[in-house]
């Protein structure tokens, strides 16, 4: 008799399966095997087979799957299922299990690998692999709970895989491998060391420059999902690559590795714990490189890195200066929207089984839809589902994303379903507090915040089988309807379905371009070229979002004489080539066309793309407009980039609009290729932006808007009284119109959360600007570190250098003065008071001339305090810009003494913070608490 783990579960005796009944009885069977010769608990066998709650009968169905798996096992002894307190346990020869033959193999396999003898080690673990016949127990996986042990065994696979190749590859077979090697980094894209594998074979294969993609796709990858770089391997590996070290095409004494160092044998981040398990069963003898423990920078933590200060990173209590930066708790406070699913099942209708098999498929319908549109299932509470938009990373449509997500999920659901599940759906917005463990946590810990309770509130009102969207909401999505007055929860129905949303959109901007003549004469100028030269130029407009590259778009292509294709990537949900396809779909008659195109595999789509653009050329200049390039993935991205050499000979000319990350994930986007330009969009001067604002336009107002069109407009629109779902920021900050705060919350996301962390801490410190030594001694880090994140925030467009201060160190300031506001505002009220006291301990180490930097950190703390300890506060704060006035004095800084002494009065007098002019137009005027109470003065 055998048993076969590896795939759908068989038991074949005599050469013939055994039949073995329902699910409950092939998961019962299967967990004993994956445990055999131990005993197995009743409630560790319940806990394997259902999710909470459990049916009230599970006890008696584990009983009847053991008595079936009884009845199919040999009576001759040779198989046994025994009953031992506290449960069962299954006796039989381990060899009778694919599994323990699968480990033999490997082992033996590896000993040969060890010896470097490459044939036999290739050999037996290709025998070994060959004993998988798909994924393991796949006949039950979904219907179970998840089980850590199939994640030992997958990891296991992959790591006797991945040996196997590095031994074939040492064997000199690296062109037969590519075309395995390739899938395989399809399905594993983050296993630094599979690519390793995979960049050596198509650099030996001649193919350098596919090699060096396959790096660039892992480190976006790695970026974009945890924060990471490659390792210090595979950096080395691409670095030799680039070189051509001639050690890369030498036969090496050991397995083909990279130059200096053997390929890291760690699987995706956030695998350590399985891949340690597979290891246990016998991996090589060469050293184990986990993922080290790293800095918000990149660098590998060190033990001895202590930080300096005596405040926590989180909340500024003392202690947390002796954890080291991969430990540091971090909290921000974020617009975000949850969805909630309940469910309220009668279970007289229908059999337990049926329920747990119906609320399953329901789970996974979840799953598949939020991630689709960008959400994160959170763990079930009782009856209730939640899915969160906005964390760990946000975006400016979050709510627009929830939405759609309930819609998609209720009508995916059969309305019989729906009626027995009883399923009711809502959406709520607003402000949650996130609490990470620490700066490389994947998903926040925890969350706080009135969101999942006005959530609630929504799910007691909606009808079973409805959707209910708060108010904020609503607006949000652009519904300008007011909710019924005869709600009580507030909420707006939305029908199900997969169409455009039943809401009317914010009009577009529709008033004069200003301040883009010399872009456009540049555009124009370039498609002058394109005509006279006859062949393809692509065109890329760089630009931060609102800068008013959708807008010098609409413009240029009003006058383009010839046909004008506009096609968008879409935020989520869409195809690889899906704004190619929208480009064609732009025309009348391409609607078919596009069909064919979306159909298609990647390649062939492209092609068909190509050739179609080809022929409508060839009737004259055709400009093609792709908008919001930096959305799409590798595939679309390599497409676009090599048109002006897959293009024929054809009048074309391609502008691509995008964002800065389109730079941050394709470093050498454009380099090195013929008849590519890039256009980056400046912000406009302080008079053009003050033509898109009321007149007249406030100096504070204007700062805020920083030459963006899009700020400009949505400041005026709030003033004017049209600010949507309200003016937001911090206590100590100005107002903020909603629209914008998602738009550049959106933005501070596509950095890592170390690095976002950093930018919030310099918020800190006063506009005029910063230095790393203050930083590092608000945020709890050693100097070189916020050097380094600080530094990575410049490249990145977040900073400008300044010039060196009076000490002569390197300051930094904030880009946008809206950056800033937002970025601040996400840190609680708590944590910056806390950053400001760190600030002043600081300062209070500096030099005497610089004392009046005190007059900032203590204005604000006299703001962020509570009317009951403000009056202390401002006293204290008196007497501190008191003493410093005295010290400046007696070093014979006079301008710094006077400044201080000013700032002492205008506390005494009750002046800490003056309103600007436009704040009372806005929903909150300012400066006031979150209680509406007026800021307390000192007198």
């Amino acid at each position: 008799m055998r048993f076969s783990l590896l795939g759908p579960l068989e038991v074949v005796r005599d050469g013939r399966p055994v039949p073995l009944g329902g699910v409950n009885q092939r998961a019962v069977l299967g967990y004993l095997l994956l445990h055999a010769g131990t005993v197995v608990s009743t409630g560790d066998l319940i806990r394997a087979l259902w999710h909470d709650p459990v049916p009230p009968t599970a006890r008696k169905m584990v009983q009847n799957a053991v008595a079936g798996v009884r009845r199919a096992l040999p009576a001759d002894g040779s198989c046994a299922l025994e009953t031992a307190s506290p449960g069962y346990l299954l006796r039989l020869d381990p060899g009778l299990i694919d599994v323990t033959r699968f480990r033999t193999l490997v082992e033996r396999g590896r000993a040969d690998f060890r010896a470097e003898a490459w044939e036999p080690a290739a050999r037996r673990l290709r025998e070994a692999l060959a004993l998988w016949r798909g994924p393991a127990l796949a006949d039950v996986i979904d219907s179970v709970t998840a089980w850590p042990e199939l994640t030992v065994l997958e990891e296991a696979r992959l790591a006797a895989l991945e040996d196997c190749l590095e031994a074939e590859l040492a064997l000199g077979r690296h062109h037969e491998l590519i075309g395995e090697m390739t899938s395989l980094v399809d399905e594993e894209p983050a296993r630094e060391r599979l690519c390793g594998l995979l960049m050596l074979a198509l650099y030996r294969g001649g193919r350098q420059r596919e090699a060096l993609a396959v790096y660039q796709d892992l480190r976006d990858v790695l970026r974009d999902g945890f924060g990471l770089d490659p390792g210090p391997e595979l950096r080395r590996l691409e670095r030799d690559i680039l070189n051509q070290d001639p050690r890369l095409a030498l036969a090496r004494g050991t397995a083909p590795g990279i130059a200096g160092g053997t390929l890291p044998e760690g699987a995706a981040p956030g695998a350590a714990g399985a891949e340690g398990a597979a290891g246990a069963q016998g991996a090589p003898d060469r050293p184990a490189i986990a993922p080290p423990a790293r800095t918000p920078c990149g660098k590998a933590a060190d033990a001895h890195d202590r930080v300096p200060g005596g405040g926590r990173a989180g909340d500024g209590r003392a202690g947390d200066a002796e954890r080291p930066a991969s430990e540091r708790p971090v909290s921000e406070r974020k617009r975000a929207s949850v969805l909630l699913v309940r469910t309220r099942v009668d279970v007289v209708h229908g059999s337990s089984e049926c329920v747990d098999e119906t609320l399953d498929d329901l789970a996974r319908i979840i799953a598949e839809e939020a991630r689709r549109f960008g959400g994160a299932v959170r763990e079930t509470l009782g009856s209730v589902r939640p899915v969160l938009f906005g964390f760990p990373r946000s975006y400016e449509d979050d709510p627009e994303r929830a939405v759609r997500t309930a819609r998609a999920v209720r009508a995916r659901i059969d309305d019989r379903v729906a009626a027995f599940l009883g399923v009711r759906i809502a959406v709520a917005t607003g402000d949650v507090l996130a609490t990470y463990r620490d700066e490389h946590d994947p998903s926040p810990a925890q969350l706080a915040g009135t969101v999942p309770h006005s959530a609630e509130r929504l799910l007691a009102h909606a009808p079973p089988g409805g959707i209910r969207v708060c108010p904020v909401t609503a607006r949000a999505g652009g519904l300008h309807a007011a909710a019924p007055e005869d709600d009580p929860a507030g909420g707006v129905p939305v029908a199900p379905g997969h169409g455009p949303l039943p809401w009317t959109p914010v009009p577009a901007r529709t008033g004069p371009l200003v301040g883009r003549d010399r872009d456009l004469e540049i555009l124009r100028g370039l498609l002058g070229d394109v005509r006279r030269r006859q062949r393809p130029h692509l065109v890329t407009v760089l630009g931060e979002p609102g800068i008013g590259k959708s807008r010098l778009m609409a413009e240029f292509a009003a006058d383009v004489p010839g046909s004008v294709l506009v096609g968008r990537t879409p935020p989520y949900a869409g195809g690889v080539l899906a704004p190619l396809a929208d480009a064609v779909r732009s025309r009348p008659d391409g609607a078919e066309t596009a069909r064919l195109i979306e159909r298609l595999p990647a390649e062939a789509g492209a092609a068909a793309w190509r050739r179609h653009v080809a022929d409508l050329a060839l009737d004259g200049p055709l400009t093609i407009v792709l908008e919001d390039l930096h959305r799409a993935g590798t595939v679309l991205l390599d497409q676009v980039e090599d048109l002006t050499e897959q293009l024929a000979r054809v009048p074309v000319l391609i502008v691509a609009t995008a964002r800065p990350e389109l730079r941050q994930r394709r470093t050498r986007w454009g380099c090195g290729k013929r008849d590519v330009t890039t256009l980056t969009l400046d912000p406009l001067s302080d008079e053009e932006a003050r033509a898109l604002l009321p007149r007249p336009a406030d100096p504070a107002m204007l700062t805020l808007v920083g030459g963006n069109p899009r700020h400009a407009e949505e400041y005026a629109r709030a003033v004017r009284g049209y600010a949507g779902d309200g003016c937001h920021g911090a206590y100590d900050g100005a107002p903020v119109p909603g629209p914008l705060r998602a738009l550049v919350a959106a933005r501070i996301d596509t950095l890592p959360l170390p690095e976002r962390a950093v930018l919030r801490d310099a918020t800190t410190f006063p506009e005029s600007g910063f230095r790393a030594e203050g930083v590092a001694a608000v945020s709890a880090r050693t100097i070189e570190e916020t050097a380094e994140a600080l530094h990575a925030l410049e490249r990145k467009d977040f900073l400008v250098r300044r010039p060196p201060d009076r000490s002569g160190a390197p300051e930094y300031a904030i880009r946008q003065p809206l950056l800033r506001e937002v970025a601040h505002a996400q840190l609680p009220r708590s944590q910056r008071i806390a950053r400001h006291r760190r600030a002043i301990d600081w300062v209070d180490t500096l030099p005497a001339d610089q004392a009046d930097l005190l007059v900032h950190h203590y204005r604000l703390l006299v703001i962020l305090n509570s009317p009951d300890l403000a009056y202390d506060t401002a006293r204290q704060a008196h007497h501190a810009l008191l003493a410093a006035e005295r010290r400046a004095a007696a070093a014979g800084a006079h301008d710094t003494a006077a400044r201080c002494r000013r700032a002492a009065h205008d506390l005494r007098r009750g002046r800490a913070r003056t309103a600007p002019s436009w704040a009372a137009a806005f929903h909150r005027p300012l400066p006031r608490r979150v209680d509406g109470s007026p800021v307390a003065t000192y007198r």
